[in-house]
């Protein structure tokens, strides 16, 4: 897991955890030692993914809840009350403040003269 992209850790645990339960699955059907050892070192490798993986999942969470919030702010959210108790909750983007621009003087300048 990549401690970079956080985001990709709850998908990750959900591979992580179909790929176990096949392993425990596919060891509970097992007939021969062989492969039941065979299916314990990959089961010993997921644990190993598992456990590297799952400190990423509230760094995923916080990143999702910041997002959240940072949407939130930018967003205006109007409220109008209607009959009965009920209120009808309206969320628009804020509008942008206009600015207005000032038109630029033109600067003038002198034309130099040559001597004939």
């Amino acid at each position: 897991m990549d401690p970079r992209h956080p985001e990709l850790a709850a998908s990750r645990m959900r591979e992580l955890m179909k790929q176990f339960d096949r392993i425990e699955a596919d060891m509970k059907a097992a007939t021969t030692s062989p492969r039941l050892a065979q299916l314990e070192r990959e089961g010993g490798l997921v644990v190993q993914e598992i456990c590297l993986t799952a400190p990423r999942l509230h760094e995923a969470m916080m990143q999702t809840s910041r997002f959240c919030r940072r949407d939130l702010h930018r967003e205006y959210v109007a409220e109008e009350h209607l009959p009965g108790g009920y209120v009808k909750a309206t969320i628009s983007a804020e509008p942008e403040p206009e600015v207005e621009e000032k038109p630029k003087k033109k600067k003038t300048t002198k034309k130099k003269k040559t001597e004939e």
